[in-house]
């Protein structure tokens, strides 16, 4: 009798174990990999990738700072520092330059400051005008979406038009939520945070309306990064990623490799590979400080190239080739048309000759002898993939760095693999 009940707990166990699994997506077989530490510890900093490095920004123990990571050195350097120093701000990437709004150090900070990558400068703007000032940190949400950037903070929503360079405030939306975090995904912000419905909320910048998406939770102290279709959020817990897709209204827990929970991090994605930078360790009382553990220095990245999430509808599913298509001809007349006209970058010709090399997300690099008008093309091909337009590859011709008895060569470089890459000009 007694091993008859053991048989059926054991039973029941195996059935509940496989009912839960159902609901897991499983990640890739990778491992997270340890990178390069942090130079200080920090807590409720802002991070985004311009380029393919990574900027991380302020964050308490390192209220001013700016750190640039560049994924195929491993290594940080340290940049200009930022104007007003704080954490638990909110960040936006527009082209090269990260627009920094809002956070806290002592006081509540309304300050709206941006960071150009290129030329290593900070400067000053209006700022946020907020008319309760006391939002504190983590509850400032912000997201580009055309030519202008939308803030959020409490019931205050704002946008700042990029062209005019003008603040305007917008229709209050009438939720409440609270140390949450803002993503754009597919031309749409959303809000996750704590709220007392465990409610995610999107704003459609098409017809200036808020609605309610269901399948969120409430989790606090996020971070989080859009990949694919799908809003991933790391950090949460040991062994999962949380995932959620808006247009299912579900939230999915990702198996992954274990590592420490962590709050108040920071995180990015480069390609298939996401970085996860910083926080503190979560404790099941959330007694969360603004002081990053000493330990926290830590930077971990892992590949979800083989993760399988949801997408949306069929007919919106980017077409990736997954092997270039048979030519079998080598008139130029008959090859795609490509760009041949890239546009106009004060800091690019048509001139003289450049080595260009890209790295790949498994850490290859390949090197290419090219005119500079071959460069630009490149660079006018990844812009507009960048922006979901275009072939998910592209064809670089080898020219005269071809081995053996071929008539020509030509490499087919895939955007989803592409890590980095970077163009040095010969002298003339």
């Amino acid at each position: 009798m007694l091993f008859l009940k053991k048989w059926v707990v054991m039973m029941l166990l195996v059935i509940l174990s496989f009912t839960h699994s159902i609901q897991m997506v499983h990640a890739a077989k990778d491992e997270w990999n340890q990178l390069a530490d942090l130079p200080t510890a920090r807590v409720g900093a802002v991070a985004n990738a311009v380029d393919g490095k990574i900027y991380v920004i302020g964050g308490y123990n390192a209220l001013n700072e700016t750190l640039e990571y560049n994924p195929s050195t491993n290594q940080w350097t340290k940049k200009k520092d930022m104007p007003s120093g704080r954490g638990g701000a909110a960040s936006v990437v527009v082209g090269s330059k990260i627009y920094v709004l809002a956070g806290n150090h002592q006081k509540s900070f309304d300050k709206f400051e941006v960071y150009d990558t290129k030329k290593d400068e900070w400067k000053v703007l209006t700022d946020i005008p907020f008319e309760s000032p006391s939002k504190g940190a983590y509850n400032v949400q912000a997201g580009v979406m055309g030519d202008k950037i939308y803030v959020l903070g409490g019931n205050e929503f704002f946008s700042y038009d990029l062209t005019e360079n003008k603040w305007k405030k917008e229709a209050s939306p009438s939720f409440k939520t609270q140390r949450a975090i803002g993503l754009v995904l597919k031309g749409k912000f959303y809000i996750i945070g704590e709220n007392n419905n465990s409610e995610i909320f999107e704003f459609d910048a098409s017809n200036d309306s808020w609605s309610a998406k269901k399948g969120g939770f409430k989790k606090v102290y996020l971070s989080g990064v859009t990949y694919k279709d799908n809003m991933i959020l790391p950090g949460i817990s040991p062994n999962r990623l949380y995932v959620y897709n808006a247009e299912k209204e579900e939230m999915m827990k990702v198996v992954v490799p274990n590592n420490d929970i962590r709050v108040g991090a920071s995180s990015v994605i480069i390609g298939d590979m996401l970085y996860v930078i910083g926080g503190r360790e979560y404790n099941i009382n959330l007694n969360y400080t603004d002081i990053a553990d000493k330990n926290y220095k830590s930077v971990i990245s892992i590949s979800l190239k083989d993760l399988e999430l949801p997408s949306t509808t069929p007919g919106d599913k980017d077409p990736e080739p997954t092997t270039p298509p048979k030519d079998d001809s080598t008139n130029p007349g008959d090859k795609d048309p490509e760009p041949t006209t890239p546009p106009k970058d004060d800091a690019t010709d048509e001139d003289g000759d450049a080595l260009l090399i890209i790295t790949m997300v498994n850490g290859l690099q390949k090197e290419y002898d090219l005119s500079m008008k071959e460069v630009n093309a490149f660079l006018s091909w990844y812009k507009k993939r960048d922006a979901g337009e275009g072939p998910g590859f592209y064809e670089i011709d080898e020219h005269d760095n071809n081995k053996g008895p071929f008539e020509s060569k030509k490499d087919y470089v895939v955007f989803k693999n592409i890590l980095m890459f970077e163009v040095n000009k010969y002298k003339k």
